[in-house]
């Protein structure tokens, strides 16, 4: 099962959500969160991913560490 590291809005800020752990990270910018979301499932062992929330809290996008960029919603084959 590939591990989701989810990056969403908060009051104040964005985060990030570890899969593994449940723990939350908090920033600033989106940015910020979106960067150490990668960082992190780059390093994950096995499979990971990261999913980006916009400020509705929909599905922005998904990146996955081999390369692949951030994927707006809607861009990618669905199955």
């Amino acid at each position: 099962m590939t591990c989701v590291f989810e990056v969403s809005p908060f009051e104040g800020g964005w985060s990030v959500k570890l899969c593994d752990t449940g723990e939350v990270l908090f920033f600033e910018t989106g940015g910020q969160a979106e960067r150490e979301a990668r960082r992190l499932a780059a390093k994950h062992p096995g499979g990971a991913c990261v999913r980006v929330l916009d400020l509705r809290r929909q599905l922005a996008g998904e990146w996955m560490p081999q390369g692949d960029p951030i994927l707006p919603v809607g861009s990618y084959a669905q199955a």
